[in-house]
């Protein structure tokens, strides 16, 4: 073989190696709201690992189905979504490895986000209020991640975790020291609610100002509760019922998934409230009401210290 075609040789392999990488990596494509394409039409076609960056204004229910895997969908800070269907979740999460993030508004629709169906998700870093019912909804033997947002002025809840489903709620990962929280406020129901066969850990959020209980825990659910300002609710900081349980951090240690919860101004009830065959467990700290620091009846195991 001569020199040329050695030389010919390699430059075909180089050009196929650079190929290979730019193909093999992670890619972004813009999607700008108002233009021909929607959103969940983009997303149906991306592939698993890439992103889609979104801006302007965007009036649509997006749908995320079964089939779409670990994608990003991100606003880049600026983009907003209100979904004009009120029947429908503003952004509906089916698929697994979804990160939603950097939304500067998502409104409108039955619920701003909704993860059903076995779903799995990233909630980061959004501001999801005025929606037509609960801020987030965690349903079907889904989970999500649930950091970074302004959850507010919605209607219903602002974070429901219900039928076998799991969340966790102001951090990342087991070994984060520093909390990723989210702000609860002002909706018209309660702060959180985890419900039906479900759990949660709840860390390092602030939820404050909501209408009903800051944190409703009932129907055979579990929570870790730790490091929350819990503040001026209209009904409790924290109720438990219904053969449920909660564990307000740890009984030593002041880690993020350790300490007591507090409260600056106190909520209109009790700081926690237990009833039916349920129990509270762990250090109150400031958590307070109204009505004083806890109230416990019909059957509830008090295993709480101050």
């Amino acid at each position: 073989m001569d020199t040329k075609q050695k030389i010919r040789l390699l430059l075909f392999a180089m050009v196929g190696l650079f190929l290979m990488v730019a193909t093999g990596g992670a890619a972004t494509f813009q999607l700008v709201c108002g233009q021909k394409r929607t959103i969940t039409e983009a997303l149906r076609r991306l592939p698993p690992g890439d992103t889609l960056s979104v801006s302007g204004a965007c009036s649509e229910n997006v749908q995320i189905p079964e089939q779409v895997l670990n994608i990003t969908l991100d606003g880049q800070g600026t983009a907003t979504i209100n979904g004009p269907n009120p029947s429908d979740a503003t952004i509906l999460v089916r698929g697994n490895g979804i990160t939603i993030r950097n939304f500067a508004s998502i409104t409108g629709g039955e619920t701003g986000i909704t993860v059903t169906r076995g779903a799995a998700a990233i909630i980061d870093n959004n501001v999801i209020q005025s929606t037509g019912g609960n801020g987030i909804s965690v349903v079907q033997s889904s989970s999500a991640r649930i950091i970074n947002n302004t959850i507010q002025g919605n209607p219903g809840t602002g974070i429901v975790v219900s039928e076998s489903s799991s969340a966790r709620i102001g951090f990342n990962m087991l070994d984060d020291t520093e909390a990723s929280p989210n702000l609860i406020q002002n909706n018209k129901e309660d702060g959180i609610v985890v419900t039906r066969s479900s759990s949660a850990r709840i860390v390092g959020n602030t939820i404050s100002g909501n209408t009903e209980n800051g944190v409703l825990i009932t129907r055979v659910s579990h929570g870790d509760v730790s490091s929350n300002t819990i503040n001026s609710n209209g009904g409790d900081g924290i109720f438990v019922s219904r053969n449920s349980g909660v564990n307000l951090g740890e009984d030593t240690g002041s880690g993020i998934f350790d300490s007591p919860n507090s409260t600056n101004s106190n909520n209109v009830g009790v700081g926690i409230r237990c009833v039916i065959n349920s129990y509270g467990d762990g250090r109150i700290g400031t958590l307070n009401g109204a009505s004083g620091p806890f109230s416990f009846v019909a059957n509830c195991v008090n295993a709480t210290s101050p």
